[in-house]
Protein backbone atom coordinates (compact mmCIF):
# COMPACT_ATOMS: atom_id res chain seq x y z
CA UNK A 1 0.00 0.00 0.00
CA UNK A 2 1.14 3.22 -0.98
CA UNK A 3 2.42 6.17 1.64
CA UNK A 4 0.53 9.27 1.35
CA UNK A 5 2.78 12.21 2.19
CA UNK A 6 0.94 14.78 4.31
CA UNK A 7 2.38 18.45 4.02
CA UNK A 8 0.71 20.67 6.78
CA UNK A 9 1.17 24.29 7.13
CA UNK A 10 1.64 24.76 10.57
CA UNK A 11 0.16 28.31 11.75
CA UNK A 12 2.94 30.70 13.42
CA UNK A 13 3.13 34.28 13.29
CA UNK A 14 5.53 36.09 11.21
CA UNK A 15 8.95 37.05 12.59
CA UNK A 16 9.37 40.36 14.37
CA UNK A 17 12.39 42.45 13.72
CA UNK A 18 13.65 44.89 16.79
CA UNK A 19 16.61 46.72 17.28
CA UNK A 20 17.28 47.61 20.97
CA UNK A 21 19.90 50.11 22.13
CA UNK A 22 21.35 49.73 24.82
CA UNK A 23 22.41 53.44 25.71
CA UNK A 24 25.27 53.94 27.90
CA UNK A 25 25.66 58.02 29.06
CA UNK A 26 28.31 60.00 27.18
CA UNK A 27 29.08 57.38 24.14
CA UNK A 28 27.41 58.70 21.36
CA UNK A 29 24.29 57.60 21.94
CA UNK A 30 22.34 60.73 21.32
CA UNK A 31 23.20 60.60 18.07
CA UNK A 32 21.98 57.04 17.32
CA UNK A 33 18.74 58.06 19.20
CA UNK A 34 18.57 60.44 16.32
CA UNK A 35 18.86 58.10 13.36
CA UNK A 36 16.63 54.96 14.97
CA UNK A 37 13.68 57.97 15.62
CA UNK A 38 14.68 59.63 11.77
CA UNK A 39 14.10 56.50 10.68
CA UNK A 40 11.16 54.56 12.31
CA UNK A 41 9.21 57.61 13.59
CA UNK A 42 6.41 56.74 15.34
CA UNK A 43 7.70 53.23 15.74
CA UNK A 44 10.52 54.45 17.47
CA UNK A 45 10.62 54.43 21.80
CA UNK A 46 12.59 55.52 24.77
CA UNK A 47 12.60 53.59 27.37
CA UNK A 48 12.55 55.08 31.45
CA UNK A 49 12.62 53.77 34.40
CA UNK A 50 10.44 56.50 37.39
CA UNK A 51 14.11 57.11 38.92
CA UNK A 52 17.08 58.82 37.43
CA UNK A 53 19.13 55.53 38.80
CA UNK A 54 16.34 53.24 37.69
CA UNK A 55 17.46 50.25 36.00
CA UNK A 56 15.23 47.78 33.30
CA UNK A 57 16.21 43.99 33.03
CA UNK A 58 15.23 41.69 30.37
CA UNK A 59 11.62 40.84 31.27
CA UNK A 60 10.60 44.86 31.37
CA UNK A 61 11.76 45.07 27.68
CA UNK A 62 9.91 41.89 26.73
CA UNK A 63 6.97 43.06 28.55
CA UNK A 64 7.15 46.31 26.99
CA UNK A 65 7.35 44.67 23.50
CA UNK A 66 4.66 42.53 23.82
CA UNK A 67 2.65 45.01 24.87
CA UNK A 68 3.60 47.88 21.75
CA UNK A 69 3.65 45.28 18.73
CA UNK A 70 4.42 48.41 16.29
CA UNK A 71 7.82 49.14 17.77
CA UNK A 72 10.50 48.23 15.49
CA UNK A 73 13.07 50.19 17.64
CA UNK A 74 14.23 50.95 21.31
CA UNK A 75 16.85 52.81 22.99
CA UNK A 76 17.10 53.68 26.72
CA UNK A 77 19.64 54.67 29.06
CA UNK A 78 18.57 52.19 31.94
CA UNK A 79 18.32 48.95 29.94
CA UNK A 80 20.84 46.54 31.02
CA UNK A 81 21.93 43.01 29.21
CA UNK A 82 21.60 40.14 29.34
CA UNK A 83 18.33 41.00 26.61
CA UNK A 84 15.89 38.90 26.52
CA UNK A 85 14.77 36.05 24.32
CA UNK A 86 11.33 36.50 22.73
CA UNK A 87 9.47 34.17 20.28
CA UNK A 88 9.25 34.69 16.97
CA UNK A 89 10.96 37.87 18.10
CA UNK A 90 14.41 38.90 16.54
CA UNK A 91 16.79 41.48 18.59
CA UNK A 92 19.46 43.55 17.00
CA UNK A 93 20.92 44.90 20.26
CA UNK A 94 23.42 47.76 19.90
CA UNK A 95 25.91 49.06 22.50
CA UNK A 96 28.74 51.91 21.49
CA UNK A 97 31.65 52.16 23.95
CA UNK A 98 34.14 54.92 24.21
CA UNK A 99 38.10 55.54 25.46
CA UNK A 100 36.49 55.45 28.96
CA UNK A 101 39.38 58.18 29.58
CA UNK A 102 37.90 60.45 27.01
CA UNK A 103 34.35 59.29 28.50
CA UNK A 104 35.27 61.30 31.96
CA UNK A 105 36.34 64.45 30.24
CA UNK A 106 33.32 64.42 28.06
CA UNK A 107 31.55 63.99 31.00
CA UNK A 108 33.02 66.62 33.07
CA UNK A 109 32.34 68.68 30.23
CA UNK A 110 28.56 67.77 30.10
CA UNK A 111 28.29 68.31 33.70
CA UNK A 112 29.70 72.10 33.63
CA UNK A 113 27.36 72.97 30.81
CA UNK A 114 24.13 71.23 32.17
CA UNK A 115 21.75 74.01 34.55
CA UNK A 116 21.18 70.96 37.06
CA UNK A 117 21.53 71.03 40.61
CA UNK A 118 22.78 67.54 40.76
CA UNK A 119 25.76 67.02 43.08
CA UNK A 120 28.01 66.00 40.78
CA UNK A 121 26.78 69.02 38.29
CA UNK A 122 27.39 71.22 41.47
CA UNK A 123 30.69 69.65 41.98
CA UNK A 124 31.87 69.81 38.32
CA UNK A 125 31.24 73.79 38.18
CA UNK A 126 33.17 75.08 41.18
CA UNK A 127 36.94 72.83 40.96
CA UNK A 128 39.45 72.72 38.02
CA UNK A 129 38.97 69.35 35.81
CA UNK A 130 41.50 67.97 38.13
CA UNK A 131 40.05 68.87 41.33
CA UNK A 132 36.60 67.17 40.12
CA UNK A 133 38.36 64.11 38.76
CA UNK A 134 40.44 63.92 42.37
CA UNK A 135 37.30 63.97 44.04
CA UNK A 136 35.90 61.06 41.87
CA UNK A 137 38.30 58.66 42.45
CA UNK A 138 38.20 59.59 46.16
CA UNK A 139 34.67 59.70 46.80
CA UNK A 140 32.65 57.86 43.39
CA UNK A 141 34.42 54.86 42.06
CA UNK A 142 31.21 53.80 40.49
CA UNK A 143 31.67 56.74 38.23
CA UNK A 144 34.72 56.21 37.38
CA UNK A 145 36.30 52.75 37.76
CA UNK A 146 35.72 50.72 34.30
CA UNK A 147 31.71 51.61 33.91
CA UNK A 148 31.43 50.05 31.47
CA UNK A 149 32.78 46.51 31.89
CA UNK A 150 30.52 46.70 34.86
CA UNK A 151 27.61 48.09 32.66
CA UNK A 152 28.05 45.03 30.30
CA UNK A 153 28.75 42.19 32.92
CA UNK A 154 27.46 43.01 36.09
CA UNK A 155 23.60 45.20 35.26
CA UNK A 156 25.38 48.48 36.75
CA UNK A 157 26.04 46.71 39.69
CA UNK A 158 29.02 48.70 41.41
CA UNK A 159 29.50 46.26 44.30
CA UNK A 160 33.02 45.03 43.86
CA UNK A 161 36.55 46.20 41.62
CA UNK A 162 35.59 44.80 38.19
CA UNK A 163 37.52 41.40 37.76
CA UNK A 164 39.06 39.57 34.50
CA UNK A 165 36.08 37.24 34.72
CA UNK A 166 34.04 40.25 34.02
CA UNK A 167 36.46 41.63 31.19
CA UNK A 168 35.75 38.14 29.13
CA UNK A 169 31.35 38.04 30.08
CA UNK A 170 31.43 41.78 28.46
CA UNK A 171 33.47 40.75 25.56
CA UNK A 172 31.21 37.79 25.10
CA UNK A 173 28.33 39.78 25.10
CA UNK A 174 30.13 42.10 22.36
CA UNK A 175 31.10 39.32 20.12
CA UNK A 176 27.52 38.35 20.14
CA UNK A 177 26.49 42.04 19.84
CA UNK A 178 24.26 42.36 16.44
CA UNK A 179 25.76 45.92 16.21
CA UNK A 180 28.76 46.92 18.31
CA UNK A 181 30.49 49.86 18.09
CA UNK A 182 33.22 52.30 19.15
CA UNK A 183 32.72 56.23 19.51
CA UNK A 184 36.23 56.93 18.02
CA UNK A 185 35.28 54.97 15.03
CA UNK A 186 31.17 55.67 14.71
CA UNK A 187 31.82 55.92 11.25
CA UNK A 188 33.11 52.44 10.84
CA UNK A 189 30.51 50.72 13.19
CA UNK A 190 27.30 52.26 11.18
CA UNK A 191 28.58 51.02 8.26
CA UNK A 192 29.15 48.02 9.28
CA UNK A 193 25.71 48.05 11.19
CA UNK A 194 23.87 48.96 8.07
CA UNK A 195 24.82 45.95 6.07
CA UNK A 196 24.04 42.83 8.89
CA UNK A 197 20.87 45.23 9.08
CA UNK A 198 19.45 45.17 5.50
CA UNK A 199 18.43 41.43 5.11
CA UNK A 200 15.42 42.37 7.96
CA UNK A 201 15.74 46.54 6.96
CA UNK A 202 16.04 46.49 3.66
CA UNK A 203 16.33 50.35 3.03
CA UNK A 204 17.88 51.17 6.51
CA UNK A 205 20.21 53.53 6.33
CA UNK A 206 22.30 54.93 9.15
CA UNK A 207 23.24 58.25 8.21
CA UNK A 208 23.40 61.16 10.77
CA UNK A 209 24.53 64.46 11.96
CA UNK A 210 26.43 64.35 15.40
CA UNK A 211 24.04 65.45 18.37
CA UNK A 212 25.02 66.44 21.80
CA UNK A 213 28.70 66.78 21.58
CA UNK A 214 31.05 67.53 24.07
CA UNK A 215 34.14 67.43 22.68
CA UNK A 216 35.40 66.57 19.24
CA UNK A 217 35.79 62.75 18.16
CA UNK A 218 37.87 62.76 15.40
CA UNK A 219 41.19 63.83 16.94
CA UNK A 220 43.92 60.52 17.43
CA UNK A 221 44.62 58.49 20.65
CA UNK A 222 47.55 60.59 21.02
CA UNK A 223 46.10 64.08 21.05
CA UNK A 224 43.40 62.88 23.29
CA UNK A 225 46.05 61.57 25.56
CA UNK A 226 48.08 65.17 24.99
CA UNK A 227 44.65 66.88 25.90
CA UNK A 228 44.03 64.72 29.06
CA UNK A 229 47.43 64.98 30.12
CA UNK A 230 47.53 69.01 30.16
CA UNK A 231 44.18 68.83 31.33
CA UNK A 232 44.34 66.51 35.02
CA UNK A 233 48.27 66.72 35.16
CA UNK A 234 50.62 63.90 34.22
CA UNK A 235 50.49 62.78 38.17
CA UNK A 236 47.10 62.12 38.03
CA UNK A 237 46.48 61.09 34.94
CA UNK A 238 47.61 57.94 35.96
CA UNK A 239 45.17 57.12 38.60
CA UNK A 240 41.91 56.88 36.48
CA UNK A 241 43.85 55.47 33.75
CA UNK A 242 44.78 52.54 36.51
CA UNK A 243 41.43 52.38 37.31
CA UNK A 244 40.01 52.06 33.58
CA UNK A 245 42.13 49.05 32.79
CA UNK A 246 39.40 46.76 32.37
CA UNK A 247 37.53 49.01 29.70
CA UNK A 248 40.55 50.34 27.88
CA UNK A 249 41.31 46.57 27.00
CA UNK A 250 37.33 46.04 26.29
CA UNK A 251 37.14 49.12 23.60
CA UNK A 252 41.09 47.70 22.17
CA UNK A 253 38.48 44.23 21.80
CA UNK A 254 34.98 46.04 20.58
CA UNK A 255 37.53 48.16 17.65
CA UNK A 256 38.80 45.02 16.62
CA UNK A 257 35.78 43.30 16.17
CA UNK A 258 33.99 46.59 14.67
CA UNK A 259 37.27 46.04 11.88
CA UNK A 260 37.08 42.20 11.37
CA UNK A 261 32.68 43.08 10.47
CA UNK A 262 33.82 45.85 8.31
CA UNK A 263 36.65 43.79 6.83
CA UNK A 264 33.18 41.48 5.46
CA UNK A 265 31.78 44.12 3.71
CA UNK A 266 32.68 44.25 -0.40
CA UNK A 267 35.09 46.69 -0.98
CA UNK A 268 33.43 48.86 -3.25
CA UNK A 269 30.45 49.13 -0.97
CA UNK A 270 33.00 49.90 1.71
CA UNK A 271 34.95 53.09 -0.28
CA UNK A 272 31.77 54.15 -0.99
CA UNK A 273 29.78 53.54 2.64
CA UNK A 274 32.84 55.24 4.36
CA UNK A 275 33.55 58.30 2.10
CA UNK A 276 30.12 59.57 2.17
CA UNK A 277 28.66 58.47 5.71
CA UNK A 278 29.99 61.15 7.68
CA UNK A 279 27.23 63.54 8.55
CA UNK A 280 24.79 62.54 5.83
CA UNK A 281 21.19 63.27 6.99
CA UNK A 282 18.92 60.14 7.17
CA UNK A 283 15.77 60.54 4.55
CA UNK A 284 14.36 57.26 4.52
CA UNK A 285 11.51 56.23 6.83
CA UNK A 286 11.11 52.62 7.59
CA UNK A 287 8.52 50.56 9.11
CA UNK A 288 8.80 47.20 11.23
CA UNK A 289 9.85 45.15 7.92
CA UNK A 290 12.01 47.88 6.45
CA UNK A 291 9.84 49.33 3.73
CA UNK A 292 9.46 52.87 3.10
CA UNK A 293 6.62 54.87 5.22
Amino acid sequence: MALTRRDVVVPVPSTRYVIVHYHIFKNGGSTLEGILESQFRQNFATLHGPQPGSTLDASHLEEFLLAHPGISAVSSHHLRYPKPTIRHTVLFDCCFLRDPLDRLHSFYTYLRQINSTDPLSLQARRPTPSEFMEQLVRDALNQVSNVQVTLLATGGAFTRPASERDLERATSIVLDMAMPGVVEMSDESLVTAEQFLKPAFPMIRLDYLPRNTTRPLRTTPDEKREDLLRTWGSVLYQRPAQLNQMDLELVARTRREVSRRLDLVSSAEKRVAVKSHPCRIAKPKLNAVGADL
